[in-house]
């Protein structure tokens, strides 16, 4: 059985972004497949005993979960994070390779090793890579982009504060020299869509296959009819949510809400900062974080999606689509989806095209009901189950990188 060593930025429990839900999901079809080992940051508010538990449930041992504590500030560390600044890592990316996170992969690579598949989860984890090249040479190394990171503050900066326009724009320099110099020394980049894989190429990756953002079906039914509220789903602690909140509350809202007396606006997600919160009032609950969305959506009349800034593609369209619920969005927000205006979704860009779709869907059950039937019937196709055996198919065809070609065969380390 091949071994694969999964490297990831936090322990993904609990699972309320959709990054932690694309990192669970990847790890439970490794775990399934392959003698799998997890390397994982421990960060505040991470469940790092519930994952342990969940991965046991799956066949993986506790002695196969690394954990190292990456406290936010590590007095410690200072002089080798300031020196990896000056160097050019992305500020946010440092203590991601802090000494400390190194020492901990040598560990795990000089007991465990070597594997036959590592397997990065995020930009912030593939800084690693050439370490793991140095001590598992032999190994097939991939990265899983979740979005193409200089590509997302790229399109952030024009919206932000212009005080901030400068930080991001610098940011972006360091953050997409980092991402070409990673991609290209990866063996097989994952990207979420055929979008995003043209961007990697374009950087220099090597080999590039898409395995998409997927939905778990069995969670969000189809509903029999259609409820009354204007739904948006999303971690309100990613910038990109909070502006498309803001731009929907302050903009979009307004100009429908009398016109849907009975609904009100639902915004679900965790961590929503103090400019949603104080959004709120009788018409406008602002839930924070939630066990499930599906009940939100079940009494959903549509979901609005005014995105501005982004990459990858949006679990919270696959949802709405799964609970057949109409989605009205900005171009961004599909992006990577194999979507049709006015088929699968009615696309908007203006305050004033979003209330123009939004009465449509109030006037028009039959719309409605065509739009549900046809989104759902699309998000079929990204169930997690296919996406988890298509990472697995292409991991088994893997090849050595110092094998000459040939396919990779594990054992297990004595």
């Amino acid at each position: 059985m091949r071994r694969v060593l999964a490297i990831l930025p936090y322990v993904p429990l609990p699972s309320d972004t959709g990054g932690t839900l694309r990192t669970l999901e990847l790890v439970r079809a490794l775990a399934s497949r392959f003698s799998l080992d997890v390397f994982a940051v421990h960060r505040a508010g991470n469940d790092a005993e519930g994952f342990k538990r969940w991965l046991g449930e799956l066949g993986v041992p506790a002695s196969r979960l690394h954990l190292v504590d990456l406290p936010r500030v590590a007095p410690e560390e200072t002089l080798n994070s300031t020196r990896a600044f000056l160097r050019g890592t992305p500020l946010t990316y440092v203590r991601f390779a802090r000494q400390g996170v190194q020492d901990a992969l040598r560990r795990v690579l000089a007991e465990r090793g070597p594997f036959d598949i590592i397997h990065f989860d995020h930009l912030h984890m593939a800084q690693l890579l050439p370490l793991a090249r140095q001590l598992n040479p032999s190994a097939h190394l991939v990265i899983d982009e979740h979005n193409v990171e200089s590509q997302l503050l790229a399109r952030m900066a024009p919206l932000s504060p212009p005080p901030m326009r400068p930080f991001l724009n610098w940011q972006f320099k360091r953050v997409e020299r980092l991402e070409r110099e990673c991609v290209r020394q990866a063996d097989t980049v994952l990207a979420c869509s055929s979008v995003d894989a043209e961007q990697l190429r374009a950087m220099g990756a090597k080999r590039v296959q898409v395995v998409p953002n997927g939905v778990k079906l069995p969670d969000f039914e189809p509903r029999e009819s259609k409820g009354d509220d204007l739904v948006f789903v999303g971690s309100m602690d990613w910038w990109p949510n909070e502006d498309a909140v803001l731009l929907l509350a302050r903009e979009v809202w307004p100009l429908v809400s009398s016109e849907l007396s009975t609904s009100k606006l639902m915004v679900v997600g965790r961590s929503p900062p103090a400019s949603v919160r104080a959004l709120e009032n009788e018409r406008l609950v602002v839930t924070g974080s939630v066990p499930s969305v599906a009940p939100y959506l079940a009494r959903a009349l549509a979901t609005a999606i005014p995105l501005r800034a982004g990459s990858g593609t949006r679990l919270k369209v696959l949802e709405a689509a799964a609970a057949g619920v109409p989605v009205v969005a900005t171009r961004l927000a599909v992006e990577g989806l194999p979507v049709v205006e006015g088929q699968h979704v009615l696309l908007a860009e203006s305050p004033e095209e979003f209330a123009v779709a939004l009465r449509r869907l109030r006037k028009d059950p039959d719309l409605c009901s065509r739009l549900a039937q046809n989104a759902r019937r699309m998000a079929e196709s990204f169930a997690w189950d296919g996406i988890g055996a298509g990472l697995g198919e292409l991991y088994l065809n893997a090849v050595s990188v110092s094998g000459e070609g040939k396919k990779l065969s594990g054992a297990e380390p004595n």
